[in-house]
């Protein structure tokens, strides 16, 4: 269940570039708003699986209707829009609560009022699927004692983008995907690929995160292409990393 947030920035602010936290936090909030239980559950528990934690939101970087890019910030101004989704529909149905609730989107020191939230169209997943990240998609791997954030044209991106959505898929289904199971993640149009250019260096409370925005053609059962759609791509997809759109 995928929603998509609108609201409005009347006048022009210069804003950070990582407001990744910012976003996380407003909607733990509204999430907490409306049911303290699941706000609780989702920020400090989550789902467990292999020894690890895993929360199942993503969402989107925020879209500015007008947005001057400088050196150390941003300025912004107009429409605003964000799109959250997850494995678990109840989280969003609590979300777009508390949201209302609240009235307004709370972004650092600004208050934007709420304009829209719309229940975007469910999509019909196919073994063959077109995407793009609408946030980066970030692969870290410890190689040697040092974290290594892995890039589009290492194989070990998609080496632990196929693990990622493996887990996704137990914590979705409740069954593990089976051996046997053909999944293919590549670049879209690679003659087009430009690394340095879809490279993203974000902070999230305080560490640097790199990421790439990139398109994607996956080969994989319908119920993979779901998951890999409401979870996201990569790692860090509560922190609001790595999610997709079809294309």
């Amino acid at each position: 269940m995928r929603i998509k947030v609108t609201c409005f920035l009347p006048k022009e602010a210069s804003l950070p570039y990582s407001l990744n936290y910012a976003v996380s936090s407003y909607l733990y909030r509204c999430i907490t708003l409306v049911d303290p239980k699941l706000g609780t559950w989702l920020h400090q528990e989550g789902l467990k699986y292999h020894g690890r934690t895993f929360k199942p939101i993503v969402f989107s970087r925020l879209r500015f209707a007008s947005r001057r890019n400088r050196t150390t910030h941003m300025e912004v101004q107009g429409h605003v829009t964000f799109q959250v989704d997850s494995i678990n529909p109840q989280i969003i149905r609590r979300l777009m609560e508390g949201m209302w609730k609240l009235g307004e989107f709370q972004l650092l020191d600004l208050h934007l009022p709420l304009q829209s939230i719309q229940v975007m169209k469910a999509i019909t997943f196919s073994e063959k699927m077109r995407y793009r990240s609408i946030s980066p998609i970030v692969v870290p791997l410890q190689i040697e004692g040092k974290l290594h954030f892995c890039h589009p044209l290492e194989s070990d991106f998609y080496d632990q983008l196929r693990k990622s959505v493996a887990n996704w898929y137990f914590l979705k289904w409740h069954e593990r995907i089976s051996e046997d199971t053909f999944i293919r993640l590549r670049l879209l149009d690679p003659e087009k690929f430009q690394l340095r250019k879809a490279a993203t260096l974000l902070e999230y409370k305080e560490k640097k995160i790199k990421g790439y925005e990139i398109p994607l053609y996956v080969e994989a059962p319908p119920r993979v292409q779901q998951v890999l759609y409401e979870s996201g791509a990569g790692s860090l997809s509560s922190q609001g990393f790595g999610m997709l759109e079809g294309v």
